[in-house]
């Protein structure tokens, strides 16, 4: 569906133009026409200038095209200014040398008994075929920033989705991985009905990376869902005598919302990896609100991160994958302040959800 629709609005686009050009050549050539008292030896009384002009404009349109459709794209791939202009003084030359022989010998001879020297000829044309190559320049160069403008807005958005997607393929199977050896770990030291919980729950997580991140937003529910489901999983790997105190509340306006899915694990995800170490009293502490469309997302936990200098060399992957993927899809509505602190690490986040075009 969205290739037709591309399809269409090029196909718009290449019969609207030229039916716009032919519009503005033909209200030009009747402008002037019915404008102009006397060119040269012609005259309006005698009806001897629709025939000059009439050849004049044909003239016109060859070298006006000849300039703006051919020359100037063969300059921008080229850079070769000096060819450039010599080939349209080459252009300019031979329209106006062409025109004032025909206004000559045909024209002059058969509609006229005034005796216009040819250098007068040439001058009236060479102002007005200069005219019309100036006017050629100045649209081939404009439709050619404008063709490469398009061209650069397409490659960004190509790049930018190319990137968006490599960088949720970072987060997704690094994910997955931990929580498979959990599973099975799981599996080994404790009975069935444990694993099937944890199964379940990471078929569920499966499924919303799998499908529902694929979209470009969903709802935050499902976002909040998710974020729930990953920490039950990763609770299952503590036991109860662990000194850990994890506390997760979402509250406000969370079902008419939507938000860039998987936007928000890397920062639970930090605070479970480097935020809980089995000996010692840990915490992980996150609440979410989201008040006139702004998403307010804080995630508190206590800081290990300098105990394991083994984990330090990618500990920050996860964090600047998200730093980009804010920039990219919410430019200028989100603000992100990260605290690392010896004994805290806070991740505080807002974004404005659904802002007005």
């Amino acid at each position: 569906m969205i290739f037709q629709n591309i399809q269409t609005k090029i196909s718009m686009k290449k019969i609207i133009e030229p039916i716009i050009h032919a519009i503005l050549w033909v209200a030009g050539f009747l402008l002037l026409l019915y404008g102009t008292n006397t060119l040269g030896v012609f005259h309006k009384t005698d009806g001897t200038l629709l025939l000059p002009f009439l050849v004049g404009t044909c003239l016109n349109i060859m070298a006006f095209y000849a300039v703006s459709v051919y020359l100037i794209p063969r300059f921008s791939i080229k850079k070769n200014a000096p060819v450039l202009v010599f080939q349209v003084v080459v252009i300019l030359l031979i329209i106006t040398t062409v025109e004032s022989l025909i206004d000559f010998l045909f024209f002059s001879a058969k509609y006229s008994t005034a005796d216009e020297p040819f250098g007068s000829q040439m001058v009236v044309n060479t102002v007005s075929n200069f005219i019309i190559i100036l006017l050629a320049v100045t649209y081939g160069f404009t439709r050619n920033w404008l063709k490469n403008e398009r061209l650069k807005q397409k490659l960004k958005e190509e790049k930018l989705s190319a990137e968006l997607k490599f960088l949720k393929a970072q987060i997704n199977p690094h994910f997955l991985f931990n929580v498979l050896n959990m599973a099975y770990s799981s599996a080994t030291s404790k009975g069935d009905e444990t694993t099937a919980n944890i199964i379940e729950r990471l078929s569920g997580l499966m499924r919303y990376m799998l499908y529902d991140s694929n979209s470009e937003k969903v709802e935050v529910e499902k976002e909040i869902n998710y974020l729930q489901d990953y920490i039950s999983l990763q609770k299952q790997r503590l036991s109860d005598d662990t000194p850990v105190d994890i506390s997760f509340e979402a509250k406000g306006d969370l079902a008419t919302n939507t938000i860039a899915p998987l936007i928000l694990v890397p920062f639970v995800e930090n605070g479970f990896k480097h935020g809980i170490k089995l000996e010692k009293e840990s915490f992980i502490h996150i609440q979410l609100n989201i008040e006139n469309q702004v998403l307010h997302f804080r995630a508190e936990n206590s800081n290990f991160k300098i105990d394991n200098h083994a984990r330090n060399e990618h500990s920050g992957i996860g964090l600047e994958n998200v730093r980009k993927r804010l920039a990219i899809l919410y430019p200028n509505q989100h603000h992100l302040s990260i605290t690392d602190e010896s004994e805290r690490f806070i991740v505080d986040l807002k974004i404005t959800l659904n802002k007005p075009a």
